[in-house]
């Protein structure tokens, strides 16, 4: 298994499954059909003078994966300081996620997302992911009695509702979003917790191809 790179919690602060065959086919063919032109202009590029990267976002694009609720997209930051993640004008490549899971609290736990699965041109690959900003809240209703049963009345049952949301990040090199740019099918991934659940989705070529045309814009215009 070869070495990725690691996501340091600088960057972290910086970037802020069931589904059924047919559903998750009939996204990827909507994404398939999205043209460059129109990804791009759902791409959002965040250049803050106080942060040290260019950040350059696909959030805005349709959802696609599902964990009782998610979406997942491509990031990119392009360094304009030196800093222990590089030099200005490197750039940094991510699989982010949003994810949200009525199931997943319970009480005081939160479900934990531990790493990612893929596929780049060297064969099946994982890398470890940065779960930040996780929420969650329970609430508790109590039910009314259900009537005198064989003289005895039960009794009140207490029906407890939670919720829990997260975002995800794994870094990815440039060479996988170039693979990923080269394929003629959406690229499949995984995103696995510690208890097995995983969350499901893809990347179409033509995210990752507007994604790397975007980085390149944007360097061209660094120190002008």
């Amino acid at each position: 298994m070869r070495t990725r790179i690691a996501l340091s919690s600088v960057m972290a602060a910086i970037i802020v499954a069931g589904i059924s065959g047919r559903a998750f086919a009939g996204r990827e063919e909507r994404l398939m059909k999205m043209s460059e032109a129109e990804i791009q202009e759902k791409t959002t590029v965040v250049n803050q003078p106080w942060n040290p990267a260019i950040i350059i976002l696909q959030k805005s694009l349709p959802s696609k994966g599902t964990l009782h609720g998610g979406y997942a997209w491509l990031d990119a930051a392009v360094l304009t300081k030196p800093s222990p993640l590089g030099q200005p004008g490197d750039v940094l490549y991510f699989v982010g996620a949003t994810l949200w899971d009525q199931e997943a609290f319970n009480g005081s736990g939160f479900r934990e997302f531990a790493h990612m699965k893929y596929m780049d041109s060297a064969g099946p690959a994982f890398i470890n992911v940065n779960q930040t900003n996780a929420n969650g809240q329970c609430t508790e209703t109590i039910a009314p009695w259900g009537g005198v049963v064989g003289g005895i009345l039960p009794d009140a049952s207490i029906e407890r509702d939670c919720s829990h949301s997260s975002e995800l990040v794994a870094p990815i090199l440039r060479s996988t979003v170039e693979y990923i740019a080269g394929l003629n099918r959406p690229w499949d991934f995984q995103f696995v917790a510690s208890d097995e659940t995983t969350f499901t989705d893809v990347i179409t070529p033509t995210e990752a191809k507007a994604l790397l045309d975007r980085v390149n814009e944007v360097k061209a215009t660094m120190g002008k």
